[in-house]
């Protein structure tokens, strides 16, 4: 009884650590050809960076293209304005297949005008706030989970 407890409890905590191992806090990731750190809001697991563009004291920085891939397949493309690693300025991402967004950011969250249409097909355009958008009762978040007030 004794050895098949321990052996739950060993199982149990190494199906633990492998989900904790699977959710990454955020961070810097390191594109490993030229050295540049782009931040990471979401980070998945065998994820990397290639960065087209200006590396300013380590940090993606100025108009480029960075390419994300998972497993070595391309996942998102942002091709745009960049500060210490952040987005910020014009931007068009675009992921596979049918994702895009267009307009400006501010500390890695769109602010400002922007059109996002999004892999449902549905269409977002207006004024976006800390990556909240709430224009004529539709809403919609991007970047920030669940955080937007929409109360108001």
């Amino acid at each position: 009884m004794t050895r098949r407890l321990a052996l739950v409890l060993v199982l149990t905590l190494a199906c633990g650590a492998a989900a904790v191992a699977q959710q990454r806090p955020s961070g810097w990731i390191t594109d490993p050809q030229t050295g540049c750190r782009a931040w990471n809001s979401a980070p998945g697991v065998d994820e990397t960076i290639t960065w087209d563009g200006p590396c300013t004291d380590g940090y993606v920085d100025g108009k480029g293209v960075l390419r994300w891939f998972s497993k070595g397949v391309l996942t998102e493309t942002d091709d745009g304005d960049f500060k210490k690693g952040k987005l910020d300025g014009h931007v068009v991402m675009t992921a596979p297949p049918d994702f895009r967004f267009e307009g400006q950011f501010r500390d890695h969250l769109p602010n400002g005008p922007g059109t996002m249409h999004d892999a449902d097909g549905q269409v977002y355009s207006g004024q976006w706030v800390d990556g909240c958008f709430n224009e004529n009762g539709r809403r919609k978040a991007f970047g920030v989970g669940a955080s937007c007030d929409f109360s108001s």
